[in-house]
């Protein structure tokens, strides 16, 4: 008996010290590699949806940013010129105005922006499918973009619009939170389309053509429309109603969201 526990001990001294020997001597090329190939896999499956998710974060932030500071301008205004719905225009000679002449009469004053006039050949925007987008009429033309300190730009149509004589009609604009020399420019991404109104203030484009900003869209209408003019909020639409889908959902971007 006495042999047979001293054999044991020995037997277990040896694995014990050759297991010390070997952590003294440290891990195999094999075993290195072999780890280095597993961290590789996790960290190429998890980097680029944490990437995405503090991208899409990000967007939202930024452009709730943007939204309060013109939502803020406009009171601001209102404190100088009296409410919105009697915000007038002196042209005398013509019942059109550019958006870019109102915006540099009512909120410019009140915002820490920088002014650049832009040609129609600088300005270049696309679908959330990436087909290129014309149609609107802030992009048919001249415009002006107006730089916050933050970078983004708030880009308005510097050509006459037509309007009631005397009346402001509304001011559209382009929220572009990288700027319009930055890609991607793709509506619902880094662009998105709001008005300044007479009558509601500032509004995220929720309407199509014909309907009025008290009709209200529900949240699959925006994104699934139907719409006239497709503006609904994914990838066959052309994003009009993407910020006014943020909005909705509380500045997040959602799991469904056409990213």
């Amino acid at each position: 008996m006495s042999r047979l526990k001293c054999s044991n001990n020995s037997l277990f001294r040896g694995v014990f010290f050759r297991y010390i020997i070997r952590l003294k001597q440290g891990f195999t090329l094999a075993e290195v590699l072999i780890t280095l190939g597993i961290i590789g896999v996790v960290a190429a499956m998890t980097i680029p949806n944490l990437i995405a998710s503090v991208t899409k974060t990000r967007t939202a932030s930024e452009l709730k940013k943007a939204y309060a500071d013109i939502s803020v301008a406009m009171r601001l205004a209102e404190g100088e010129f009296g409410d919105i719905t009697g915000w007038t225009y002196d042209n005398k000679t013509s019942s059109a105005i550019a958006c870019a002449a109102l915006f540099d009469t009512y909120l410019k004053p009140f915002m820490k922006v920088s002014r650049k006039e832009l040609v129609k050949s600088e300005l270049k925007y696309y679908t959330p499918s990436g087909a290129v987008e014309n149609q609107l009429a802030v992009l048919r033309g001249n415009s002006v973009a107006y730089t916050l300190l933050s970078g983004t730009q708030i880009i308005v149509s510097n050509n006459s619009i037509g309007t009631n004589k005397g009346a402001m009609g509304s001011i559209q604009m382009i929220i572009d939170l990288n700027g319009y020399h930055q890609k991607p420019n793709r509506f619902g991404r880094d662009a998105f389309f709001l008005y300044l109104l007479p009558t509601k203030g500032v509004r995220f484009h929720s309407i199509s053509d014909g309907e009025s900003f008290d009709k209200i869209k529900t949240r699959k209408q925006l994104l699934n429309g139907p719409s006239s003019n497709g503006y609904q909020c994914n990838k066959s639409g052309r994003g009009m109603w993407c910020g006014a889908l943020i909005q909705k959902d509380g500045w997040k971007i959602s799991p469904d969201y056409p990213w």
